[in-house]
């Protein structure tokens, strides 16, 4: 019962996100906003840029996540949808992971389009990174 509630709330909000793209759009404009904002503040190939690069990058998709989530419950309250789902017999721990999952499947997806772009802003090669996380 668990797992099927689990699902139930990321599929429910896996396609509203899909139909408005509210959050996604937000999340994915916020973030490659942060990489360029801070492409600028630093100047490209220096030391000091490659030792705050990797936290420019966190950054962005630390907040990021943080922008999506608070937009998912924002959307369920101003609907007054999250009282529906508070009566429902259903664990808050449930739907609290569903929520969570739906944001993990787009910061996903947020954060395969901003690597791309932090790399080229930053002139970071990431190639032969990827073969050591495999």
């Amino acid at each position: 019962m668990f797992l099927k509630t689990v699902w139930a709330v990321l599929w429910k909000d896996v396609i509203a996100e899909i139909r408005t793209k509210e959050a996604f759009i937000s999340m994915l404009v916020f973030s490659l906003l942060v990489i360029v904002m801070f492409n600028f503040a630093f100047e490209p190939g220096t030391e000091a840029m490659r030792e705050v690069a990797p936290g420019i990058l966190w950054v962005a998709f630390i907040f990021a996540g943080v922008l999506g989530l608070n937009k998912s419950f924002v959307g369920e309250k101003e609907n007054d949808c999250i009282q529906g789902l508070l009566l429902s017999p259903a664990d808050r721990s449930a739907i609290y992971l569903g929520k969570m999952l739906s944001n993990l499947v787009f910061m996903g997806v947020v954060e395969a389009i901003s690597l791309p772009a932090f790399a080229v802003f930053f002139n970071i090669r990431i190639a032969p990174v990827l073969p050591q996380l495999i």
